[in-house]
């Protein structure tokens, strides 16, 4: 943060900036208040640029008081994690959670310009490093074996900080969901494919209470539930489905453990943004690269495959760290 403010103020304007707490506990009304009351405060007008120096925390609330501040003022992100540079920064989704549920409040506001630099990765531990992978996770579901290759290369390097595999890894996942998105600004057809695992995922963050287990980490236990509905469903098979399940098993066996109350997270899964009045969507994938958004599935199959994915994460959960050098 200290090294783009300096690098801002030397094109001679005056650069003000705000310090906000990490963590999705912070991602609510609250922080949002402070961060307007901040660029209120400083007599922002339409013809400044707010900043967004961090990860996906950062950018959806920086994002969201940049969307609301006079209605809307310009704003970029330089994006400091791998979930922000794969998922979080992309797209121009912003907002806060709330009580009732995960990003229940927001926006669509497109940022400027998205800065995503790799190297600036080696500052995270490892374990930030691997909740980003449950985006490129999804992303591997969503494009099927070309990513899928390019994941397992990465996994099976040893080296969670390998510029290279990394850099290759952030380019091909922006270009997935900025092509998404260019087809579907505001969530209404494909775009909804980047909720995979997500419905599953929202939920679990929002029983377990913020914070217990990262974004990614959800995410990637949000994922086997997905595989495993799409199975229950009819849609898939273990056959079609096989590599892409190992794959997600491998991840989770480098998440912390915790306790998921199954019936807590279906509770909250009532209160999930993506549906439609009461009948909650679900993307389910055919085979890797092949997803599709199915509604009114059973509530029985629902927890069904959320009871295996909790089950399949108690078994594999936090049985060995990843190999990392920096």
């Amino acid at each position: 943060g200290r090294r783009v403010a300096a690098s801002l103020g030397q094109t001679g304007r005056p650069v003000l900036d705000l310090v906000i707490p990490a963590g999705e506990r912070f991602k609510s009304r609250a922080s949002a208040d402070r961060i307007q009351d901040f660029l209120l405060g400083s007599g922002i007008s339409r013809t400044d640029t707010v900043v967004a120096v961090g990860g996906g925390v950062t950018s959806d609330l920086v994002g969201y008081a940049a969307a609301t501040v006079l209605r809307g003022v310009p704003w970029g992100i330089v994006s400091t994690t791998l979930m922000g540079m794969v998922d979080a920064a992309i797209g121009g989704k912003t907002g806060v959670n709330h009580r009732a549920g995960k990003n229940l409040i927001g926006a669509f506001w497109q940022p400027r310009f998205v800065i995503c630099d790799p190297s600036v990765l080696h500052t995270l531990p490892a374990r930030h490093l691997v909740a980003g992978l449950g985006e490129v996770v999804k992303y591997a579901g969503l494009v099927g074996q070309e990513m899928h290759s390019l994941v397992e290369s990465y996994m099976m390097k040893g080296d969670l900080y390998d510029q290279s595999l990394l850099g290759r890894i952030i380019r091909d996942s922006i270009a997935c969901k900025a092509e998404i998105v260019a087809r579907d600004e505001t969530d209404e057809g494909v775009r909804r494919w980047l909720n995979l695992g997500h419905t599953f995922a929202h939920a679990i963050e929002s029983a377990l209470g913020y914070g217990r287990l990262l974004h990614g980490e959800a995410v990637l236990i949000g994922l086997a539930a997905a595989v495993e509905l799409s199975i229950l469903a009819g849609v898939s098979t273990n056959r079609k489905s096989g590599a892409y399940s190992e794959m997600i098993a491998k991840c989770l066996r480098w998440l912390p453990k915790r306790k998921i109350d199954g019936t807590a997270a279906l509770a909250a899964m009532r209160m999930d943004k993506k549906r439609d009045g009461t009948r909650l969507n679900f993307v389910l994938l055919e085979r890797p690269g092949r997803p599709l958004i199915r509604a009114g599935i059973k509530p029985a199959l629902v927890r069904e495959a959320l009871n295996r994915a909790i089950r399949l994460y108690e078994l594999h959960g936090g049985r060995n760290a990843p190999t990392v050098s920096r």
